[in-house]
């Protein structure tokens, strides 16, 4: 390079390094600094307790069935099924005291008397046609009593949900004079008929179409 071509580049290379500087500076002077703003204050309740997709702000039937198929106020659709319940229980000849084989069963009435309180039962007592009607009214009575008195003392079921009623032989199971038609007469019953609402369950891809 000559000397003619360095006196040339020298200030060109100046202007350069300068120009580049004020650039960088007004660069740098030019940049905004972002302020973030505070957080929003959350004055809903967004909670989900019984899972059903619906906030808790919004939620008008809390406690929903897991799977319930529901509104956007988290309330389902219901359908009424009637739930029979009854038990039967048979006595010794000439006896009103319960059998011990009839324990569980009777158990299984109460834990249902004891799952819905507004259940009144009635309970119906038997017997064979050995013997007098008169004699026959107060036994099948006495054995009706019999377990109601076991509801009440063994299970703690309210007195005044249970009523019984003896009707000798006036309403035979089994006709006929062979001793197992007795023995199948020798009997107490009891019968309910509960309507229970059912929640009606969203469709799954788990969902089993029984119609086929």
């Amino acid at each position: 390079m000559n000397k003619l071509s360095g006196f040339i580049l020298a200030p060109a290379i100046k202007y350069l390094f300068v120009t580049a500087g004020v650039l960088l500076m007004t660069a740098c002077a030019d940049s905004r600094i972002v302020t973030l703003e505070t957080s929003v204050k959350q004055l809903q309740n967004l909670s989900d307790d019984d899972r059903d997709g619906v906030v808790k702000a919004r939620e008008k039937c809390p406690k929903t069935t897991i799977g319930a198929a529901i509104d956007n106020h988290g309330c389902g659709t219901q359908t009424a099924a009637i739930k029979p319940f009854k038990i039967k229980v048979n006595f010794e000849n000439n006896s009103a005291e319960v059998p011990l084989a009839a324990f569980a069963e009777i158990q299984s009435l109460a834990d249902f008397l004891a799952k819905y309180p507004e259940i009144t039962l009635l309970i119906e007592g038997h017997s064979s046609k050995i013997g007098s009607a008169k004699f026959n009214k107060k036994l099948s009575s006495d054995r009706a009593k019999a377990v109601a008195s076991m509801l009440v003392s063994d299970f703690q079921i309210d007195q005044s949900r249970i009523s019984s009623i003896g009707y000798g032989f006036e309403r035979l199971a089994v006709t006929g004079e062979s001793e197992q038609a007795h023995a199948e007469n020798r009997r107490i019953m009891a019968e309910i008929s509960h309507t229970e609402y059912i929640d009606d369950l969203k469709w799954t891809i788990y969902t089993v179409d029984l119609t086929d």
